[in-house]
């Protein structure tokens, strides 16, 4: 395809062209097979690239030259985060033109059906069993020993415990996270926590004891603070994970099986009470199964599973039904495929976690041979 009609499809694409030009466009389209299906696989490359992170910004005309050129050599279906640089800033230049377009027309949902990406919310219970909602509460909450609790720009809370109070009684608070949310809380020693949709973290409003013990359901980032004295603990059913001093993201999600990913620092952990304890290195990936015990620790390149921290999504040759399963905890809503084949469908992309999920059923829609609808509030996945 030549630079030029490939200009002119991409201008077609992003609906620039005038009623006279997009009707020869469509009637070039109409005139033989093989036109659409170089129209299809131009649309599919585009979507890739516009899928692709803005790592820098340069000026629609410049970023609209470097498109066209992407199609004469470079294979935007096979980038993800972690590609070698010189490529990467090149599909990254060209995605920004695409990337401040705004797509097609989609009617995927109705205009009366409101869908909506995840935002921070969440609910606090007291050790009393006195339940508050934090998505709207702007006020210090106090504990029974004395302990206030400080919201942090509606997006999180913080525990200030230098109070007078109880020193020595241990007392519970618990986060819950509901689908379609996400909170941050940093806990009475300093120790952050980023907690994903759908997720719960029990923890003593003071650490009083000899260790640092929280109990976790769902998905989160945690950056330990360190202290020699008191080891920092992550419990989940039988699971355990110990911490030295780190960051790192542990999901458990699904049932037996719990993955912790290392970004810094130094963590151990024991698949059940049985199991001995494994050590994981930065950069390492380490998948229990709580029943048998047994562990695989494998080299990755651990931004993917950390990306939803910093509001991104990365894709890496992911399953459908592992994409479908994010989504469904993010926007809050039901997935139904049609045929069990389409689970394994894989794909590389990269998209913004507060994206709408029409863009996101989109770009999987036309860059694949799946197709979706949505009908009350239930994401329907079938062939094409």
């Amino acid at each position: 395809m030549g630079q030029e009609k490939e200009t002119l499809l991409l201008d077609y694409f992003n609906g620039e062209l005038d009623d006279g030009q997009s009707a020869a466009v469509e009637r070039w389209l109409d005139a033989d097979p093989a036109n659409r299906k170089e129209f299809d696989r131009l649309v599919k490359d585009c979507l890739h690239i516009r899928w692709v992170r803005k790592e820098q910004l340069v000026d629609a005309v410049k970023g609209k030259k470097l498109m066209s050129r992407r199609i004469s050599g470079i294979k935007v279906r096979r980038m993800w985060y972690g590609v070698a640089a010189s490529i990467a800033i090149i599909v990254a230049l060209g995605g920004v033109y695409l990337m401040n377009k705004p797509l097609p027309e989609k009617k995927l949902i109705a205009r009366n059906e409101v869908i909506r990406h995840g935002f921070p919310q969440a609910r606090l219970v007291l050790s009393s069993g006195k339940v508050i909602d934090l998505t709207d509460n702007k006020d210090a909450i106090l504990e029974q020993d004395g302990s206030v609790v400080k919201m942090k720009d509606g997006k999180g809370i913080e525990y200030n415990t230098e109070q007078t109070g109880t020193a020595n009684q241990t007392i519970y608070n618990k986060i819950i996270v509901p689908r379609g949310g996400e909170f941050f809380v940093t806990l009475a020693d300093g120790t952050e926590v980023w907690l994903n949709a759908d997720s719960e973290l029990e923890y003593p409003v003071k650490f009083t004891s000899d260790k640092r013990e929280v109990r976790l359901k769902g998905e989160a980032y945690f950056s330990v603070k360190k202290d020699t004295k008191k080891p920092f603990l992550v419990r989940s059913g039988e699971y355990q994970l110990k911490v030295y001093g780190t960051e790192f993201n542990l999901n458990t999600y699904k049932n037996n099986e719990i993955q912790a990913v290392l970004v810094k620092g130094s963590v151990g952990f024991k698949a059940n009470r049985a199991a001995g304890e494994v050590r994981l290195k930065p950069n390492q990936l380490g998948v229990a199964d709580e029943a048998t015990g047994k562990t695989e620790v494998k080299d990755v390149d651990v931004y993917p599973y950390i990306a939803w921290k910093s509001q991104d999504v990365v894709f890496v040759n992911e399953r459908l039904e592992s994409i479908m399963e994010k989504a469904a905890r993010w926007y809050d809503v039901n997935v139904f495929f049609q045929n069990e084949s389409l689970k394994d469908l894989r794909f590389f992309g990269n998209m913004q976690r507060y994206a709408d999920i029409q863009e996101l059923l989109f770009f999987l829609e036309n860059t694949s041979d799946v197709r979706f609808s949505v009908k009350d509030r239930t994401v329907i996945v079938s062939g094409k």
